[in-house]
């Protein structure tokens, strides 16, 4: 690969690292194409050449951070793991995911309150793909066993993801409003998760 190629893919990334958090900030119509070339400190022109505009640069950080999601999916599906391992596997990668790209809680949130056209075709593909995984995987544990046979799997996914994704979202509250340790979110998570399965373990 040459330098020159090399330098083209770090001024593209470097442009989608300074636009995501303007963009969760301020949301999609907040933010002009001349602040976002500001921000990254380059021209209007070069967002055009790389991305095709502005409307393409959002949907290029939409999709690039939510792809992380799917990819877990993918690494979770291949380990052959029970039910529970599942659960806390997936929690363990979305403190990963969350961590590597801190405003995408921010970025998708935006979206189901104030949708763009990204909506349809990446944020809510995304998010039905996930749904499907963890629906899928608990009535796996409700089959088995694992899981109460009178749970709902619709019901009891959104309870998952909600749960995990609430401290992400609430941001520094979560931090206040837990007891400061180190590795805090680690923590809470495993504490949630265990709770979490705790009510909807089975008894037998």
């Amino acid at each position: 690969m040459t330098k020159e190629i090399l330098h083209e893919k770090s001024a593209a990334q470097h442009i989608m690292d300074t636009a995501g958090p303007l963009f969760a900030i301020r949301g999609y119509t907040g933010v002009s194409v001349k602040e976002l070339a500001k921000a990254a400190g380059v021209n209007n022109a070069l967002i055009s050449y790389y991305f095709g505009g502005k409307k393409e640069l959002y949907a290029k950080i939409l999709s690039t951070q939510l792809e992380v999601l799917e990819s877990v999916i993918s690494e979770i599906k291949q380990g052959n793991l029970s039910p529970i391992k599942e659960i806390h596997f997936f929690a363990e990668r979305i403190i990963i995911m969350h961590k590597r790209y801190p405003y995408l809680i921010r970025l998708v949130m935006s979206e189901i309150i104030n949708p763009t056209d990204c909506y349809e075709s990446i944020v809510k593909k995304e998010i039905e793909k996930m749904n499907f995984f963890l629906r899928t995987c608990i009535q796996r544990g409700i089959d088995g066993g694992d899981f109460k046979p009178d749970i709902d799997p619709a019901v009891v996914a959104i309870n998952l993801v909600g749960m995990i994704d609430f401290y992400f979202m609430a941001g520094p509250l979560s931090q206040e409003l837990l007891t400061r340790k180190d590795n805090q979110v680690e923590g809470y998570i495993k504490q949630s998760i265990d709770n979490y399965l705790q009510g909807i373990m089975s008894t037998k």
